[in-house]
């Protein structure tokens, strides 16, 4: 060998490869792990607001049908009291006219 070095130094140089291989692992290891946190907190949020999103709209189209629209005649049959109702005059169609 051209060069020589001490069993001392080779020792240093080993553990403190060793020392950074761990740490560059503990490091890529915590990178995966945020990474698998931030995505998996996305999801679940992304879930919530699906579901969330999915009752406000049943909710509004619910309250939408509830909702009476009354129209003028509406109206004005709903104010009779039930003899006046029994003084409009009834008409019966016996047979419908063709065009």
């Amino acid at each position: 060998m051209p060069y020589k070095e001490d069993e001392a130094y080779l020792n240093q140089l080993i553990e403190q490869a060793t020392d950074q291989a761990l740490q560059h692992k503990r490091k890529h290891r915590s990178l995966r792990h945020r990474v698998m946190m931030i995505t998996s907190a996305a999801a679940v949020v992304l879930l919530v607001v699906g579901i969330g999103l999915t009752f406000i709209d049943r909710d509004s189209k619910a309250s939408v049908t509830t909702q009476q629209v009354e129209s003028p005649i509406d109206e004005f049959l709903h104010s009779l009291s039930d003899e006046e109702v029994a003084q409009l005059p009834y008409y019966e169609i016996e047979e419908i006219p063709e065009y």
